[in-house]
């Protein structure tokens, strides 16, 4: 139970991380080369950089509201600081005793005693 809790604080914070400042690039074109019948290489083009949150806003897939939003989230968020913060958790996670051999936990009991806390 705790290594979950310990996780879901992770996963808050990655989350943000990710979404609002990590660039990404996403495969645009591939193919295949081929010399006398056989695959001798594949050609793999990318499209340029960026946050998931960029491209979410550049395909418009969100309202302005939310772009405004969001924005003055990203805008109040210390990238490094937030980074460092993801380590805290990570940390415990390592600290913890493994499961003990032989005896089954339920996860779903373990998140649904989690909620009601």
């Amino acid at each position: 139970m705790a290594q979950t809790q310990a996780l879901n604080a992770l996963y808050d914070q990655m989350w943000l991380y990710y979404s609002l400042f990590q660039p990404l690039m996403r495969l645009a074109e591939k193919t295949v080369i081929r010399e006398g019948g056989q695959i001798t290489r594949v050609r793999r083009r990318f499209d340029t950089a960026q946050t998931p949150f960029d491209r979410l806003c550049s395909a418009g897939g969100i309202s302005k509201e939310g772009q405004e939003e969001i924005g003055l989230l990203k805008q109040m968020i210390n990238p490094r600081q937030l980074k460092r913060e993801m380590y805290d958790p990570l940390h415990r996670i390592f600290m913890l005793p493994n499961a003990t051999s032989g005896v089954t936990e339920d996860v779903y009991q373990t998140l649904r005693v989690a909620a009601v806390a």
